[in-house]
């Protein structure tokens, strides 16, 4: 509903690169790719000024896994200031992690028992249950948070072979195929195990790795994956791939 906000006047005739190189039905349609290139055009109206684009686009949504993985990072380079005796840009990025780990809670949702993406325009929580709201797991959300997406996990892994899906395999608009409707990244996983793994949740965790390296094992390095066939879509032979495998193996392989 959001995107359907983005109008399309305006938008002259474009040559997708992407179907170049992988099949058409595992990428998103001409139609969206028309509202993304009007807000491209937008945005470059607008000098690509933050401040601007902020209000000024039509398409205005706050994603938990987005949030989450700035928070991560915020705590990271924390990290990184300690060791470099920055304490000024270490106090103020932790003060800016926890900040936003407060504000990510009003994005949580009893009902679907994962965090959702917030629409600025309608002031409202969007109620579709897409991997922004696990991918929330990635940085330090309340252990009860936690606990429930991996009862999540676990549901959704009843329903689908492989974790983890892009999108919940119950959901009307699920398509195992289509890019972020459905299908399984390695990067995804990999960051949802490794916050899950720092909030205790062993157990779901091994099965995602677990299920990372079957679809390796079956389908090579491809950029996504079908998570009810494994079939590999999207472009092939994906370094992206290739690295999360590197760092699940290294992670396995790590003393706890």
């Amino acid at each position: 509903a959001a995107l359907a906000r983005v109008p399309t006047e305006g938008v002259g005739p474009f040559q997708r690169r992407d179907v170049a190189h992988a099949n058409p039905a595992h990428r998103p349609t001409d139609e969206e790719y028309r509202r993304y290139i009007w807000l491209v055009q937008h945005f470059r109206d607008l000098g690509w000024d933050n401040s601007r684009l902020h209000d000024a686009s039509p398409f205005r949504v706050v994603d938990p896994g987005f949030n989450a993985i700035l928070i991560r990072s915020c705590l990271d380079l924390a990290a990184l200031a300690d060791d470099l005796g920055e304490a000024e840009i270490a106090s103020a990025s932790r003060a800016f992690a926890q900040a936003g780990i407060a504000a990510m809670d009003a994005l949580w949702s009893e009902t679907r028992a994962q965090y959702l993406c917030f629409d600025r325009v309608t002031g409202a929580l969007i109620d579709s249950p897409s991997i922004g709201g696990l991918l929330a797991a990635f940085c330090p959300i309340p252990e009860r948070r936690a606990q429930a997406i991996a009862q999540r996990l676990d549901a959704i892994g009843a329903a689908v072979p492989y974790l983890v899906p892009s999108h919940d395999p119950a959901a009307p608009e699920f398509d195992g195929l289509r890019y972020w409707r459905g299908p399984v990244w390695l990067i995804v996983n990999y960051m949802i195990a490794d916050g899950l793994k720092r909030a205790g949740q062993t157990r779901i965790v091994q099965r995602i790795v677990d299920d990372s390296l079957r679809l390796i094992e079956q389908s090579g390095f491809a950029e996504y994956y079908d998570p009810v066939t494994a079939e590999p879509c999207g472009g092939s032979s994906f370094t992206w791939t290739a690295a999360m495998v590197i760092e699940i193996l290294n992670a396995e392989t790590a003393p706890a």
